[in-house]
């Protein structure tokens, strides 16, 4: 992995701190109907199968910092071969699906910053992996950036 950079630093320390705020004991109540309640779950559920199937196929390989480290492969099979950043579609649904079930516009709020988050980060570590993978782009056109590509068209 090439050093990282003020900008790495940043978007990690960012990120954490999003966390630590969704963890926050605030509470933005709002009232929803019960049946939102189980795809709300199901979301939970898929967003932590994401995560953990993605730290599974990355192992030792993974980095908070959204450059690529020295001596590694591309992995664009398994979950990789769904989405390019499960991790962070994993993180999302799950969040989302936590505030939803939780009925906490707080958690929302804080889930969508999320989502903004590492829009912004996955664009920044997709610069650096085109520069790191030649065959980075080719996969960028096969797979979608945080849901499948099936689900948003065509466009990278």
């Amino acid at each position: 992995m090439t050093k990282p950079r003020f900008l790495d630093y940043f978007l990690v320390a960012l990120q954490f701190s999003l966390f630590g705020l969704y963890l926050w004991p605030v509470s933005w109540p709002y009232a929803l109907p019960d049946m939102v309640l189980w795809p709300a779950q199901l979301a939970m559920i898929v967003g932590l199968i994401l995560l953990f199937a993605a730290l599974g196929q990355i192992g030792f390989k993974i980095s908070p910092f959204p450059r690529p480290k020295e001596n590694t492969v591309l992995i664009s099979w398994g979950v990789f071969g769904i989405v390019r950043h499960p991790i962070y579609s994993g993180i999302i649904l799950f969040a989302v699906g936590m505030g939803l079930y939780q009925e906490d516009l707080y958690k929302l709020f804080i889930s969508f910053l999320l989502f903004v988050l590492f829009y912004f980060k996955s664009s920044y570590e997709e610069r650096n992996m085109r520069k790191f993978f030649p065959e980075y782009k080719d996969y960028q056109k096969r797979v979608g950036r945080f849901f499948p590509k099936v689900l948003r068209g065509t466009k990278p």
